[in-house]
């Protein structure tokens, strides 16, 4: 005698869980194509989602150099490194 199962509950809930990370995932990107956009408008080109992924990382790094002043030396250093790497990936993805 063969033992079936029926999963039509199952299969619901799943579709449910699906729908709602699938709207967690779009709210969650929500910011990133904002900033795409705004930057599409202030530079008045189209702006892709790694230009504006390299662009949001290189203003991160300006403010990470510019608004901390008790930092310490190698911290400053490291960081510092990263704002040049940051503006190198502009560079190349620009």
């Amino acid at each position: 005698m063969e033992k079936q199962i029926s999963l039509g509950a199952n299969e619901n809930v799943f579709g449910k869980c699906a729908e709602a990370v699938r709207r967690i995932c779009r709210c969650a990107g929500m910011p990133q194509r904002m900033l795409r956009n705004y930057y599409s408008k202030v530079l008045g080109e189209n702006v892709g989602e790694a230009r504006a992924r390299a662009m949001t990382e290189a203003q991160a790094a300006f403010f990470a150099v510019t608004l901390p002043v008790d930092y310490p030396l190698a911290l400053r250093f490291v960081v510092c490194a990263w704002f040049v790497v940051a503006l190198r990936k502009l560079r190349v993805k620009g």
